[in-house]
């Protein structure tokens, strides 16, 4: 079930990393909250969401696990990641279903390939059978799982609600069937806060270190520019977490109360997450955005960013 639309793609997503290189599938669960595999954005970031409701660049991941241990053939269980994105009134969002689905049930998988008739990135979908459990995971077999749909989700027959997350085919030279993360695993990342932690995670860095490195971008010494940075980063933050910092038409002084504000705010790394991604749109590939990039990584501790 989708609510606020009349198909199950409403709510699928995909997603691309910095060069627009199409990285798999996810899909709303709620606003402004996308589920995908963490083997999906794992190493990849900034990560932009593409959907029914336009494209947004992702404020934020969290990946549980982190990281998929050295040797590991596999990414371990659960292999889920939430993205949070600006919230878009009357975005479609998926429902999880009440209970587990049983072997035998049907389920049909909604994400997005580059595997059908048509050129690009389209919507495509497979129809996969429950097999039973797969160590931490459960078998999936009877139908296609194309490059791309992993991270999709996967509808009971009945009412249309989520009851896994397709993580992938077991062989990619033979993508018949293969492994979802079950309804469980979905809902321990789900039902918990968009991180792994207890609360938002806080950042290390401080805001004259922040302040330095947007002083070093010619364009925001610009008063103009910089309230258009505030608006920026207003509007990619939900409309009771935005900041407020004091005006100052003394470039550094202004940039401090700038970045003092978003680490005040109530989750300080998505504030610093659309400070990051607004300055990127106003000052392209100057060096010390990408500076910024390897700071909200590294201050966030992965909280924000690719994080694992």
């Amino acid at each position: 079930m989708v609510t606020g639309a009349g198909a199950p793609h409403d709510a699928a997503v995909w997603l691309s990393d910095a060069a627009t290189a199409f990285l798999g599938s996810g899909f709303y669960v709620g606003p402004g909250l996308v589920v995908t595999c963490a083997h999906v954005v794992h190493g990849h970031w900034p990560v932009t969401v593409h959907g029914v409701s336009g494209t947004d660049e992702a404020l934020s991941a969290a990946l549980w696990p982190p990281s998929r241990p050295a040797g590991a053939a596999y990414y371990p269980a659960p292999d889920l990641a939430v993205l949070r994105t600006p919230v878009r009134e009357g975005q479609p969002v998926a429902v999880l279903a009440a209970a587990e689905a049983p072997a035998g049930t049907q389920l049909s998988a909604y994400g997005f390939t580059t595997a059908t008739a048509s050129d690009g990135v389209q919507p495509d979908s497979a129809r996969l059978t429950v097999v039973g459990p797969a160590g931490a995971f459960v078998r999936l077999a009877s139908g296609w799982i194309r490059k791309g749909l992993s991270g999709s989700m996967l509808l009971e027959p009945e009412g249309g609600r989520v009851v896994g997350v397709v993580k992938g085919t077991e062989d990619d030279r033979d993508p018949v069937g293969g492994w979802m993360t079950p309804l469980g695993g979905l809902r321990s990342v789900v039902d918990l806060p968009s991180e792994p932690s207890a609360g938002p995670a806080r950042p290390t860095a401080g805001r004259q270190e922040w302040a330095d490195l947007l002083d070093r971008i010619p364009v925001l010494d610009e008063e103009r520019v910089r309230h258009d940075l505030v608006r920026r980063i207003n509007d990619a933050l939900p409309p009771d977490r935005g900041i407020r910092p004091r005006a100052d038409s003394l470039a550094v002084l202004h940039l401090e109360q700038i970045a003092g504000a978003c680490l005040d705010n109530l989750d300080p790394c998505a504030a610093l997450g659309a400070l990051v991604g607004a300055v990127r749109r106003l000052a392209g590939g100057h060096r010390a955005v990408g500076e910024l990039t390897v700071m909200l990584d590294g201050s966030c501790g992965g909280g924000v960013g690719h994080g694992a």
